[in-house]
């Protein structure tokens, strides 16, 4: 236990100061993912929203940046700007700009799906149109919710069991007026697993459902914090720390000398 500790340290502290821990394969160039987060600090009369991109193909660069809302404000008021400059450190990084852009924006609840799309997904795109120019860049927005009522269940012969880790479900109990889909990207122990919901605001791009429903599940193994897979695709883990620690601690914008580092982890 005590060396167990201790290697998981070593490994947070690598992870920090830059270290790349491991990567998963997606076979795709050119492709960045971002997650999206808020985060309530209910001493202060604002909210802060996390914004964190990845800057390479594997996975394993991210640059952040923050931004406040009045309090309790979920929706990010000023995602053109956001987005704007991490396409620019895209394009510094990469030599071009990315041919698809992943978004997973957490925190929202189904009430609020409308409102998204009208306000945040059209800031995005306003970015998107003025960095790009002529180029089209294809654009998935996704939200992601945990808190969810669903369960689902494996009939092996006469007992119910989990699912296994993997499992996607996007028929007979999903919404006919939306692409949206459940994925069950944990095992447990014991209990009954809790699957994550994805709800796809759009979908402007030549992938098909299946990719992007393997590119979640492939995410969740990126969050280096933990060895195995996370609830959420592991760019809004990132975002959702980002959020945490400026919102209950700094109460401020972190030093830009840090926006490419993941010091929040």
């Amino acid at each position: 236990a005590v060396v167990s500790t201790q290697s998981t340290g070593v490994m947070q502290m690598n992870a920090k100061m830059g270290g790349e821990l491991w990567s998963v394969h997606i076979p795709m160039k050119k492709v960045m993912y971002v997650g999206i987060d808020t985060y309530h600090d209910s001493g202060s009369s604002r909210s802060v929203g996390g914004v964190v991109a990845s800057m390479n193909d594997s996975c394993t660069r991210y640059y952040s940046k923050t931004t406040w809302q009045p309090s309790k404000q979920e929706l990010i008021s000023q995602l053109d700007v956001v987005m704007t400059d991490i396409l620019r450190q895209y394009k510094e990084k990469n030599g071009c700009l990315p041919e698809r852009i992943l978004i997973f924006r957490d925190g929202v609840g189904d009430g609020q799906l409308l409102a998204v799309k009208e306000q945040e997904l059209k800031n995005i795109k306003d970015a998107i149109s003025r960095q790009s120019q002529d180029k089209s860049i294809e654009l998935v927005f996704t939200v992601v919710t945990k808190r969810i009522q669903q369960r689902f269940f494996l009939k092996q012969g006469p007992r119910l069991n989990n699912p296994p880790p993997g499992t996607i479900v996007d028929s007979t109990v999903t919404r006919d007026e939306l692409f949206d889909f459940f994925l069950v990207p944990q095992g447990v122990g014991q209990g009954t697993v809790t699957p994550t919901h994805y709800n796809v605001l759009e979908f402007s791009t030549t992938l098909k459902p299946d990719h992007l429903q393997q590119i979640a599940y492939k995410l969740c193994f990126m969050y280096y914090n933990w060895t195995g897979a996370i609830r959420v695709p592991a760019i809004c883990q990132y975002a959702h720390k980002l959020a945490f620690l400026v919102g209950q601690s700094l109460h401020r914008d972190p030093s830009p000398d840090l926006a490419d580092l993941l010091y929040y982890l």
